[in-house]
């Protein structure tokens, strides 16, 4: 399964810049320089390899993880091949655009609610909802609080990845919102030691978050547990 996966991933990565080029471009807020274009993000020299391979990893790693994710795989690889699109663009511009976040959201719902028909799971589905709504209050409470360090893009992308762990469970849950903290720590940490920020420098957040949620969708049951039998 996971060589089937990450071979599928090069494929639907390479498409992912076409898909970028195709959001529209917003107008600039006031006092705003203008964003670059959609188009010229999608244009960058080398980029169709770089989103091939990065969600050809992903779906690998789903791939090892299929086996218990079993009918809602399927929302967590499309999830993933949006995610390393937004991941691009929130590196480049600092904002998760709602034409990905959304949909991402929708089609992880419908996914997910096959999985829970096929599977006769609703109440896994529900806690999957509930996932989504207090993993969003939590981030809207910290963007109210921090407004200078996260954005309502990052509040849509928390329901995506929340629905997604509350799929799973409350503890892989908890796991993965604390992953993506420790993940922008550490990215953090490194851009710093390397000079390629300060302390004032404001550094996007959703790739972190969508990091975070990746090893909790890979390794969070097995380190939960190992955390709770010490």
């Amino acid at each position: 399964m996971t060589p089937v996966l990450a071979g599928a991933g090069l494929v639907v990565g390479a498409v992912l810049p076409w898909v970028i080029a195709w959001i529209p471009d917003r107008s600039p807020d006031e006092d705003e320089p203008p964003p670059t274009p959609y188009r010229e993000l999608a244009a960058a020299r080398g980029l169709p390899v770089i989103l091939a391979v990065c969600t050809a990893a992903a779906w690998a790693l789903i791939g090892v993880a299929s086996s218990d994710l079993g009918a809602a795989t399927t929302a967590f690889l499309v999830v993933a091949a949006m995610g390393v699109a937004m991941a691009y663009v929130d590196i480049r511009e600092h904002r998760l655009p709602d034409w990905l976040t959304v949909p991402a959201l929708v089609a992880a719902a419908i996914a997910l609610a096959g999985a829970a028909a096929v599977d006769d799971s609703w109440a896994r589905y529900g806690r999957a909802w509930a996932g989504a709504g207090v993993v969003l209050a939590f981030y809207l409470l910290l963007v109210l609080l921090r407004p200078a360090d996260l954005g309502l893009g990052d509040v849509k992308l928390a329901a995506v990845l929340g629905l997604l762990l509350g799929w799973i469970g409350w503890p892989v849950l908890v796991f993965g919102v604390f992953a993506g903290f420790v993940v922008g720590a550490l990215l953090a940490a490194g851009l710093l030691l390397a000079g390629r920020a300060g302390r004032r420098t404001s550094i996007p957040f959703g790739p972190a978050m969508l990091l975070g949620a990746l090893v909790a969708v890979v390794w969070g049951e097995p380190l939960v547990d190992a955390y709770l039998a010490l």
